[in-house]
Formats: C-alpha cells, sequence, structure tokens
C-alpha cells in the first residue's frame, strides 16, 4: 500500500467518517483523505479509476457520462446497510443492463474493496475517490447515497440509506432510463 494512502483504521482513529446518524445505520462522511485513485474534477468529463475486480473493468471510469441516466453509489465496507445493498444494486444492474452505474467508495484500502466487491458480487464498476472530490461536487456526507442522473447530466433524485430496487427503478424510469 502507498505510505501516503490512510488505512481504514487510519481514517477511522482520526474520527473521519464516525459521525452516526439515525439513518439505517449510514454514517455521516467528515474531513478527507489523501488524493489516491481520482482523476480530474468530479462531474461530466471526470473520471475516476475502477478496480480490476468483479464486474469492474480496471481502468478509468467517466463519472457522468454524457447523454445517458446515471446511477452513482457512494458506499463503504464497514457500512452496515451498504451489504444488504449490493443484492439490491445487483437486481438493478440485471434489469438496466445498459445503464451507467458507478459505485464510489473513499477508502485507500484497495484490498478490503477488492475482497467486498468480491463478497457480495459486484457486476458494474466500482472506483476509489479517496480525495472526496466526488463527495463534495455532489454533496455526499453520509453512505449509503445513491443518487440519479437524467441524460442532461441534473441530478433528479437522491436517497440516504438502503434502497429497494423497485424504487431506485422507478426513479431511473422517470429519468429515462430503458425498459426493465
Amino acid at each position: 500500500m502507498d505510505p501516503g494512502t490512510p488505512t481504514r483504521r487510519s481514517v477511522l482513529r482520526a474520527g473521519l467518517g464516525l459521525g452516526a446518524v439515525g439513518l439505517a445505520g449510514c454514517t455521516s462522511l467528515v474531513g478527507s483523505s489523501g488524493e489516491a485513485g481520482s482523476s480530474g474534477d468530479a462531474g461530466t468529463g471526470a473520471t475516476l479509476q475502477s478496480l480490476d475486480v468483479g464486474g469492474s473493468p480496471g481502468g478509468p471510469v467517466p463519472v457522468l457520462p454524457e447523454d445517458r441516466v446515471a446511477l452513482l453509489d457512494w458506499w463503504a465496507t464497514w457500512c452496515a446497510p451498504c451489504k444488504p445493498q449490493m443484492s439490491e444494486l445487483r437486481e438493478i444492474r440485471e434489469r438496466f443492463p445498459d445503464l451507467h452505474m458507478l459505485s464510489i467508495t473513499n477508502e485507500g484500502d484497495g484490498a478490503a474493496v477488492r475482497e467486498f466487491w468480491t463478497e457480495y458480487e459486484g457486476t458494474w464498476p466500482v472506483a476509489r475517490d479517496t480525495a472526496l472530490r466526488t463527495n463534495e461536487q455532489f454533496g455526499v456526507d453520509r453512505v449509503p447515497t445513491l443518487l440519479v442522473f437524467d441524460p442532461a447530466g441534473t441530478e433528479v433524485w437522491r436517497h440516504v440509506g438502503l434502497a429497494s430496487a423497485d424504487g431506485v427503478a422507478e426513479q431511473l424510469r422517470a429519468a429515462g432510463a430503458g425498459a426493465d
């Protein structure tokens, strides 16, 4: 591991990510934790480096591609509701195979992220943004958080906490995603 990349334990010890809230076990994210894992500014045209694991291709992935409905998911390996959220998101991937989906974690421990992605059978791109650029750009301060964007890149739905596949699918259809 890069010596400049904080471990999950050091982030927690520093008090980052500890502000518990009463919404389905979601946790508040506070502060930043380095630079590794992200490139460019967040938003349309920006990319993050995805990990090569499960259904994630490895290499640069757009955060918000132009002219496409997009689903962005912020999560963490230590987040209790993020675990059952994975099966709901797998169902979304099956129902909307052409949807741009990207899961984003702020964790620096690539091995822990890969282990989680394998254990919970991630079938879409996962990327790390340890500099919290996407969190800042999109106003995300809790995990899990889901955002849906229409093809113009406008946020049309935001959900904090565990979300059902049916609820997400309804929002994707309203944003213009193809029938599931």
